[in-house]
């Protein structure tokens, strides 16, 4: 559950890139939450929500080049800092207080006057998966989900895998681990799988082809169990979690880039409401 603080590395100056400072209070508990806002030309803005241990510069999905990118493309860029990670406050958690902290970076994007409509996120494994549960519950304009996992016992049973470690143990003792967590973390797992459906925005589901961690399946029952066929989903060849853009920048690029300007003109018609 703990995930520990890793510090910057790097800053949008290292790519090139203008930017602000900023900080902001997380929704309902209002910790501290620091970022940086990267301006461009339209009226658009696309969150982005990094994975697993990371901070606002994932080097594994590399953030900074692919906000680049995205300001070249007209599209205002928010990176910020999960509590925990980088330089927000608080104690960082796996999986833990995602509509309290994505909410109040939302919150921050509609005091600064961008309608939720026009509100892209971004959100690589953990972040796609936090990105999905908490669209579920909220109004964004689009979401892109690269290497999100169908549910928390699915992910464990495919980390154990990579360390040869084999299903039938790990059903002996995730119970135990998923006690623990309740107990001492107050952690009730949320699903993507179970949630997926509820979203009403345009979805683009994208997984790599070699992701040991997220299987194809995974993804193809995500974007299965949303049920709108006009979703999008695309299987990266030659590559693994989380480093579709880095493998294939420009491919990537232009194709989030295709799905952005569909999705979050004004004129977009809501999905269809599945209970």
């Amino acid at each position: 559950m703990k995930i520990p603080r890793l510090p910057l590395t790097a800053s949008p100056s290292s790519v090139g890139l203008t930017f602000q400072d900023i900080s902001f209070n997380s929704r309902v508990d209002h910790v501290s939450l620091k970022g940086w806002f990267l301006p461009a030309t339209s009226d658009s803005v696309i969150l982005i929500v990094n994975g697993g241990f990371q901070n606002r510069v994932d080097p594994l999905a590399d953030t900074l080049d692919l906000s680049r990118d995205l300001v070249q493309k007209g599209y205002n860029v928010l990176l910020f800092d999960l509590r925990g990670r980088g330089e927000s406050s608080g104690a960082g958690r796996s999986l833990s207080n995602i509509d309290k902290d994505i909410g109040g970076a939302v919150d921050y994007l509609n005091s600064r006057g961008y309608l939720d409509t026009k509100i892209g996120i971004i959100g690589f494994c953990s972040g796609a998966a936090s990105a999905c549960i908490f669209s579920s519950e909220n109004n964004v304009g689009a979401l892109v989900l690269d290497g999100c996992f169908t549910s928390v016992s699915g992910m464990v049973h495919n980390q154990a895998a990579t360390r040869g470690i084999p299903q039938p143990a790990v059903d002996v003792f995730l119970p135990a681990v998923q006690l623990a967590a309740r107990v001492f973390y107050s952690y009730q797992p949320l699903n993507p799988i179970d949630v997926v459906n509820r979203i009403q925005c345009p979805i683009f589901f994208i997984h790599e082809q070699d992701d040991d961690l997220v299987l194809t399946k995974d993804d193809i029952a995500l974007k299965n169990k949303a049920g709108d066929p006009s979703d999008l989903f695309w299987q990266v060849n030659d590559t693994t979690h989380s480093r579709a853009y880095p493998t294939h920048p420009a491919e990537y690029v232009s194709r989030i880039d295709d799905f952005f300007r569909a999705a979050l003109r004004p004129t977009t018609p809501a999905r269809p409401s599945i209970p």
